[in-house]
């Protein structure tokens, strides 16, 4: 009976607000299948957004002990840290050929100066000396998979770019799939993108991250729940959308 009341409370708010908003305000007892990246200047104004319309093939994630075993002369000194420590996060995989319609790119904020959509694809761009040719966007919503590997790519370039007042700029992971969000790096080795014969036409990424706080310790915005809320709202309305894109696509073709 017990087992029986808990899932009907559970449908019954899943009917009402959705997975999403579900997964959003008990993020450790039930899990979205979403992740995302997000570009801010320090005022954590959004440059680029980046729901990812495929999920990656593969999620690893390292959670390193914060425990240090010394043998002693006597004894074993054992030390701990209560601190956060660094974890590395990685994602492998691909977007495909269809086209992939990314609701939130084309609706960056105070942040649209060093966006995609204005034209911002690397860190030089972004530091006015661009070594690249500027195109025009065929559109800024709209994207194939290899345009969607494009901002991604830009995304990771311009982490380690200053904003307009000096200011590092910070990178956001959301990780819905395991109910965590981190404010992160990109390390030395941390990107590649590879394409062979056997899926050609289509670029794989395999992406590492250092996580270095969780986002609510280190977020400006109101509530790190409401933001994680939005993204995934967001997330929930481009899943429908693409779904309904590619069967459009298949039945024109």
């Amino acid at each position: 009976m017990a087992l029986s009341s808990v899932l009907n409370k559970m449908k019954g708010i899943e009917k009402t607000i959705g997975t999403q908003a579900l997964s959003a305000m008990f993020p450790n007892d039930f899990e979205l299948y979403m992740c995302a990246l997000e570009l801010t200047d320090s005022e954590d104004h959004v440059i680029d957004y980046l729901a990812f319309p495929v999920m990656p093939d593969s999620i690893t994630k390292t959670e390193p002990t914060r425990t240090n075993v010394k043998k002693s002369l006597s004894g074993i000194t054992v030390l701990t840290s209560p601190s956060f420590t660094p974890q590395e996060i990685n994602i492998k995989g691909s977007f495909g050929r269809n086209f992939k319609i990314l609701l939130n790119v084309a609706n960056p904020v105070q942040g649209a100066a060093f966006s995609t959509t204005a034209g911002k694809y690397d860190l030089f761009s972004i530091s006015g000396k661009s070594t690249t040719l500027s195109f025009s966007e065929f559109d800024v919503g709209v994207k194939t998979g290899y345009g969607v590997l494009k901002i991604l790519k830009a995304i990771a370039s311009k982490s380690v770019g200053l904003g307009k007042n000096g200011k590092p700029l910070r990178l956001y992971f959301y990780n819905m799939a395991l109910g965590e969000s981190f404010l992160v790096v990109i390390p030395p080795s941390g990107v590649q993108y590879t394409q062979d014969l056997a899926r050609n036409m289509i670029w794989n990424y395999n992406l590492t991250m250092i996580a270095l706080a969780p986002m609510e310790a280190v977020s400006r915005r109101i509530s790190a729940q409401t933001s994680s809320l939005n993204t995934l709202v967001s997330s929930a309305v481009q899943t429908g959308v693409n779904e309904l894109a590619t069967k459009v696509t298949r039945s024109i073709l």
